[in-house]
């Protein structure tokens, strides 16, 4: 009897953070989710940055750093198939980062990196493994991932979902059901979203964080997420779904879960069976609502939520067109979310007035919210465009 109270109280002890953890969370839930509004301000001013080495003016993974000498965006050219860092708003090109991880032994597909710190870029590889680089290229740590439930295929990092480092540990996320079409409800609590590699050991786990209970209730609704990090915490925000979950990397437990909610935000896409046509996939895309890009802002310590709302297609565009604007979204609106994800403020930009997927910057004068919708008349791929999005509480 002795033993076993003691392993209880071991129980109660290990798992007593997250107790509190979660009645703090319900507490700050309770109520209406609308706190004290701020004003939501965008520059009439554009900042043009020019491209390098016919890099995208969108690029698919980019990241805007503060240092010494300033800001700095870091960027993955897909052209040179190299990482590049320029000075920002300026766009003189600082530094070129080498990707080649060829070997006698084994050959490493570069799928994504994130800076961590001022010297060091954390990447994803596959077959799926982690590893860092310096700023020569020069590849100093590696770590496979070990197999889960489900067999993982791929995994990557970028704006959406960057690695983070916390508590000696790697962190990365892996938000796609890779079955979808074969998997059963059930199924979803048995394929894990997060991962971690231990630094100081040869070490690395998949985390008991899912997709909710009833993500698939109303139908077989698609798999994405963004993420961001504050303080010990990551918040991991579903693109098809409202509520956000909050994982705690000092018990790798998800600790919360809350529904922020954008009043433009009602009917998700589902695809409870594969579309007649690639066409008609991509229509049920963009006439669908969903989320997209989660940020934190360290500066003003809020949050962004992205958000797409559907646009109806009312006349007759062919599959590229149809890309296009699946890639650079008609309609594209922000919340603005308090520490406890109270929301504080939501816009609705004008149709094709921004960029709606990777490009958003967090600085320390504001939002860069990229102006370069690939559907307006004076898109450019010679410049990167943005607007600064500022706050007024």
């Amino acid at each position: 009897m002795l033993i076993q109270f003691s392993q209880f109280l071991e129980v109660i002890v290990k798992n007593l953070s997250r107790y509190l953890a979660l009645l703090v969370f319900a507490a700050c839930s309770s109520g209406n989710n609308q706190k004290t509004a701020v004003v939501i301000k965008l520059s009439p001013e554009t900042i043009e940055v020019p491209t390098i080495d016919f890099a995208s003016s969108n690029p698919g993974m980019i990241h805007l750093f503060d240092s010494d000498s300033g800001e700095h965006v870091m960027i993955y050219n897909h052209v040179i198939k190299k990482l590049q860092i320029s000075s920002f708003p300026e766009g003189k090109l600082k530094l070129t980062i080498p990707l080649e991880f060829d070997n006698e032994k084994r050959s490493r597909r570069f799928t994504g990196g994130t800076l961590i710190g001022n010297d060091s870029i954390f990447v994803t590889f596959y077959p799926p493994a982690l590893g860092m680089i310096n700023f020569d290229g020069e590849l100093l740590w590696e770590q496979t991932l070990p197999e889960g439930n489900y067999r993982v295929s791929h995994i990557g990092n970028g704006s959406m979902i960057p690695l983070f480092k916390s508590h000696n540990r790697i962190f990365g996320a892996q938000p796609f059901l890779m079955d979808h079409h074969r998997m059963s409800t059930s199924d979803i609590q048995k394929q894990s979203l997060v991962y971690s590699a231990s630094l100081t050991s040869d070490e690395a786990a998949w985390h008991e964080v899912y997709y909710a209970l009833d993500y698939w209730e109303q139908g077989k609704k698609l798999s994405y997420f963004s993420w961001a990090k504050r303080a010990d915490l990551i918040y991991i925000a579903p693109f098809y779904d409202h509520s956000i979950q909050v994982f705690d990397t000092k018990t790798n437990l998800v600790v919360a879960t809350k529904e922020v909610k954008s009043k433009h935000i009602e009917k998700f896409n589902v695809v409870n069976e594969l579309p007649a046509n690639p066409d008609k996939a991509i229509i049920e895309t963009l006439e669908s609502d969903q989320y997209e890009t989660f940020l934190y802002d360290p500066y003003r310590d809020v949050f962004y939520r992205i958000f797409l709302p559907g646009y109806p297609i009312e006349k007759a565009f062919n599959t590229d067109q149809l890309r296009l604007m699946e890639r650079s979204r008609p309609l594209t609106g922000i919340m603005v979310l308090d520490k406890e994800l109270n929301v504080l403020a939501e816009h609705l930009f004008e149709a094709f007035e921004v960029h709606s997927s990777d490009n958003f910057l967090v600085g320390k004068a504001g939002l860069y919210v990229s102006t370069n919708n690939m559907n307006r008349d004076d898109f450019s791929d010679d410049l990167m465009s943005y607007k600064l999005l500022t706050l007024e509480f």
